[in-house]
C-alpha cells in the first residue's frame, strides 16, 4: 500500500507542477531569469577555485618530487658476481695454501 501512495504522490505532484507551470509561465521565466546568473556566478566560482587549488597542488607535488629525485639508490651487486668474487677468493686462497705446502 505504501509503493501505491508513493507512485500516485509523484503523479500528483507532476500533474500539479504542469498546471502550475502553464498557468504562472511569466512569473516563472522572471525566478529564472534571476536565479539562472546567480547560479552560474556561483558555480563558476567554485569550478575557479577548485582548478587553482588543482594547479597549486600539482606544483608543489613536483617540487617535492624533484627533492628526491636528487636521492639515488646504490646500484644493486647482482648475486652471481659475489658468487663470482667468493670462488676467486677461495681460489687464491688455495693458491697461497698450495705455495706454503711447496715451500
Amino acid at each position: 500500500m505504501g509503493m501505491v501512495l508513493v507512485v500516485l504522490g509523484g503523479f500528483l505532484a507532476v500533474i500539479l507542477g504542469i498546471l502550475l507551470l502553464i498557468f504562472w509561465f511569466g512569473p516563472f521565466i522572471a525566478i529564472l531569469q534571476g536565479t539562472v546568473p546567480l547560479i552560474l556566478i556561483l558555480g563558476g566560482g567554485i569550478a575557479l577555485f577548485i582548478g587553482i587549488t588543482e594547479i597549486k597542488d600539482t606544483l608543489k607535488s613536483k617540487e617535492e618530487e624533484s627533492k628526491f629525485d636528487t636521492f639515488q639508490e646504490e646500484p644493486k651487486v647482482c648475486e652471481t658476481a659475489e658468487v663470482e668474487k667468493d670462488t676467486q677468493k677461495d681460489k687464491e686462497e688455495e693458491k697461497t695454501k698450495a705455495k706454503k705446502d711447496n715451500d
